[in-house]
C-alpha cells in the first residue's frame, strides 16, 4: 500500500507541475501583450532617473504586471487551459502520447521560463493583496498538513472501484476517446456517452505508458488535493489570527483574517467530507465538477473581497500588482465556470450565472486595462465552451444532450425519443433513484425526496445552518448599505439551487450552489461575530467536531477505509462476461451478460442493444455511428 500512495502523490507531483507549467507560460505571454509600453517606460524611467508619465495617461504603478504568479493561480489556470487544448485536439486525433507530449512540452517551457526570470510560484498566500514578496516563502505547517491530507486522499483514491456510472460509461468513454477520434454518432452506441463530459479527455490523458488502465485511481483525487491545497492554509490564518487584507463593513475594527480565508475554511468540512467518504476510485464526474464550481466561487469571492493594495499604490514598480489583483482574480473565474459547464451539464445555470457576475465585475472594475482583461476573459471562455458545443453535436447531434434543443440534421443524430428518455430517466433517478418513471412525475416525489434531505448531514442541514447564521447576522447585526460586494455571490447560489431544486434535485448535483451559498453569508457571520484569534479558535474546533459528526464515524472505518486496507497493487477495472450480438447491418456489438456496465470491455460495448445501430459508412468504425430511424429525421428540432 505504501508503494501505491507514493506512486499516486508523485503521479499528482507530475500534473500539478504540467498544470502549473502551462498556467504561468499563459500568463507571462499575457504579461508580455498586456504591458510592454509601460514595462519598457517603467524600465526607463528607472535607468534615467526621470519619471516619463507625462508621455503616458497612467504611471507605471497604475497598469498591474505580474512577474510572479501564486500556485493556486497557475494551476487553475492551466488546468483549464489543458482542457480546452484536449478538445481541441480530439476532433483531429485520438487523446494519444503524442497529445501528452505536446502537453509536456508547453508545461516544460512555462516552468523554465519561470525559473529563467526568477519567477517561481511560491507557497505564501495567494489572497494576500499587500504583502511583498521577493522570495519563495514556505509555511512548514502547511506543507506537512497538505501532505498529510494528500496522502489520505491517495489511500482512498487506492480502493476498488465500486462507482456505478464508472461501470456503466465512463470507463468506455475513456477507452474510446484514448482509441479513437471524435466520432459522430457515439452517443447511438450508449446514449450516456454523448453527455460530453471534458472529464474523460483529462482521464484519457492519464491513459498512457505506466498509468494505462489505471486512470481512474487518479483525477478525482487529484482535484481534491488541490482544492484543499488552497484551503489548508487558509485555515491555519484562521488559527493564527493573521494579518487582514479585508475588512467586513460596519464590522469590528480589529479584523484579523481575511474574508476569502473564512470563505476557505467554511468550505473546509465538505472537501473533508468528500476526501473521507467520496468515491474517489472511478470516472466520477460529480465531484470533479463540484471542485472546478467552488474554485471558480473562491476566485470570485476573492476578487469581489479585494481591497486595493498600498503596495499598489505607491511603489514605482510592483510586480505583485496583477499577481494577486481582482481582474487577474475574475479572469480565473470565468475559465473555471466555462471548464465546469464542459464537466457536466447539470452545472449550467450556477456556472453561467457566475460567470456573468464575473464579467460584469470585471467590466466595472476601475483598473485602466478592464477592457483587455474582459476581451481575453470572453475569448479564453469561448476557446473552452464552442468546441464543447461542437463536440455535442458532433456525438450526438444536439449541443446540450440529452435536451433536444437546436439539433442539426445530420445521419448521425440521436433519435428524439432515445434522447427524451435519457432526460426523463435522469430527472426520475435525481428526485428518486431506482423507482418507476410515473412515480416521480409531477410532485409525488417531494415527500419522500425531502425525508431523505433532511438526513444529509454534509450536503443539507449543516450549510443550511450556516445560511441561517449569515441571515440572521444581516438583518439584526449589519448596518444599512454594509452588505459587502461579494454576497453577489448569492445570485449564483440562488439560480443554481432553484434549477437544480426543479430539474434534477439530488444533493451531489446541488452542493456546488449549496456550498456557495453556505460559505458566503458564513464568512459574513463570522467577520461580524468572531473578533479574536481565542474565538477563531472555538469556532474551528466546533468546525471539526461538525466534520466528524457528518462523516457518520459509526461507518467511516468498515465503509471507507477498510477497502484500501489489503489493496497490495493498482486494482484494474473489472472484466465483465460480454457476448456479441449482431445488427441488422452486421455490426458487432459487446452486451454483458447479467449486469448493465461493460466497464473495460472491448469496443463497442453496451448494455443497451440496439439492432438498428450501424456503422455510417460500412467497415470505417472511425467516421462514426447511426441508427436506422436517425436518417428518418432529417428536420431539425
Amino acid at each position: 500500500m505504501l508503494f501505491i500512495v507514493i506512486s499516486i502523490l508523485l503521479t499528482w507531483l507530475l500534473c500539478a507541475a504540467a498544470c502549473v507549467g502551462i498556467g504561468s507560460l499563459f500568463l507571462s505571454a499575457f504579461q508580455r501583450f498586456n504591458v510592454p509600453t509601460f514595462q519598457r517606460s517603467s524600465d526607463r524611467s528607472l535607468r534615467t532617473g526621470h519619471d516619463d508619465s507625462s508621455s503616458s495617461t497612467f504611471r507605471p504603478s497604475d497598469v498591474p504586471t505580474f512577474r510572479r504568479f501564486s500556485l493556486p493561480d497557475s494551476f487553475w489556470t492551466g488546468f483549464a487551459l489543458i482542457t480546452a487544448i484536449l478538445q481541441l485536439y480530439h476532433f483531429f486525433r485520438p487523446i494519444d502520447s503524442r497529445a501528452v507530449i505536446l502537453l509536456i512540452a508547453l508545461a516544460l517551457a512555462g516552468l523554465l521560463l519561470s525559473f529563467r526570470r526568477s519567477d517561481v510560484p511560491t507557497f505564501r498566500r495567494s489572497d494576500d493583496l499587500s504583502q511583498p514578496s521577493n522570495l519563495p516563502t514556505f509555511k512548514l505547517a502547511n506543507v506537512f498538513l497538505v501532505f498529510l491530507a494528500a496522502a489520505l486522499i491517495a489511500f482512498r483514491s487506492a480502493a476498488p472501484t465500486e462507482h456505478y456510472d464508472t461501470g456503466l460509461y465512463g470507463a468506455q468513454a475513456i477507452r474510446w476517446f484514448s482509441t479513437y477520434p471524435l466520432l459522430p454518432g457515439l452517443g447511438n452506441v450508449l446514449g450516456q456517452l454523448g453527455f460530453n463530459s471534458s472529464i474523460f479527455l483529462c482521464m484519457a490523458a492519464l491513459n498512457h505508458g505506466p498509468w494505462r488502465d489505471l486512470t481512474h485511481h487518479f483525477f478525482v483525487g487529484f482535484l481534491l488535493v488541490a482544492l484543499s491545497a488552497s484551503i489548508i492554509p487558509a485555515a491555519l490564518r484562521v488559527f493564527r489570527g493573521n494579518r487582514v487584507s479585508y475588512s467586513a463593513p460596519g464590522a469590528t475594527e480589529n479584523k484579523k483574517v481575511a474574508a476569502s480565508d473564512w470563505f476557505l475554511t467554511f468550505l473546509f468540512l465538505p472537501t473533508a467530507i468528500w476526501a473521507a467518504t467520496g468515491k474517489l476510485s472511478g470516472a466520477n464526474t460529480d465531484l470533479p465538477t463540484t471542485v472546478v464550481c467552488l474554485a471558480a466561487s473562491f476566485f470570485l469571492f476573492r476578487a469581489l473581497a479585494a481591497a486595493p493594495s498600498p503596495l499598489a499604490r505607491h511603489s514605482e514598480r510592483s510586480e505583485e500588482s496583477l499577481f494577486a489583483s481582482p481582474q487577474l482574480s475574475l479572469l480565473i473565474a470565468m475559465l473555471l465556470f466555462s471548464l465546469a459547464v464542459t464537466f457536466k451539464l447539470s452545472s449550467l445555470v450556477f456556472a453561467f450565472t457566475g460567470w456573468l457576475v464575473s464579467f460584469f465585475a470585471l467590466c466595472f472594475n476601475p483598473a485602466p486595462q478592464k477592457k483587455r482583461f474582459a476581451l481575453a476573459a470572453v475569448l479564453l471562455s469561448a476557446a473552452i465552451v464552442l468546441p464543447w458545443i461542437c463536440r455535442g453535436l458532433i456525438l450526438t447531434g444536439y449541443p446540450f444532450f440529452p435536451s433536444t434543443a437546436l439539433g442539426i440534421p445530420v445521419d448521425w443524430k440521436v433519435p428524439a425519443a432515445i434522447a427524451e428518455v435519457q432526460a426523463d430517466f435522469a430527472r426520475s433517478f435525481a428526485r428518486i433513484p431506482q423507482i418507476p418513471l410515473g412515480d416521480t412525475s409531477a410532485f409525488r416525489w417531494l415527500r419522500p425526496w425531502f425525508r431523505e434531505l433532511i438526513r444529509e448531514r454534509e450536503g443539507f442541514l449543516i450549510p443550511l445552518f450556516f445560511v441561517l447564521a449569515g441571515a440572521l447576522v444581516a438583518i439584526f447585526k449589519a448596518k444599512r448599505n454594509a452588505f459587502p460586494r461579494w454576497f453577489w455571490l448569492l445570485l449564483p447560489s440562488l439560480a443554481g439551487i432553484l434549477f437544480w431544486f426543479f430539474e434534477a434535485p439530488a444533493i451531489r448535483f446541488g452542493e456546488p450552489a449549496i456550498w456557495t451559498a453556505a460559505a458566503t453569508l458564513g464568512t459574513f457571520a463570522a467577520l461580524h461575530l468572531l473578533d479574536g484569534p481565542v474565538k477563531n479558535r472555538i469556532f474551528l474546533f466546533a468546525l471539526l467536531l461538525l466534520t466528524a459528526w457528518a462523516a457518520h464515524p459509526r461507518l467511516l472505518w468498515n465503509s471507507y477505509f477498510r477497502p484500501s486496507i489489503h489493496v497490495r497493487a493498482f486494482l484494474p477495472l473489472p472484466q465483465p462476461q460480454v457476448v456479441p450480438h449482431r445488427t441488422a447491418s452486421g455490426l458487432t456489438i459487446y452486451v454483458p451478460v447479467e449486469t448493465n456496465q461493460c466497464w473495460d470491455a472491448p469496443l463497442p460495448c453496451s448494455p443497451y442493444f440496439t439492432d438498428t445501430l450501424r456503422l455510417r459508412h460500412p467497415g470505417k468504425i472511425q467516421d462514426g455511428f447511426a441508427s436506422g430511424s436517425a436518417a428518418a429525421e432529417p428536420k431539425v428540432r
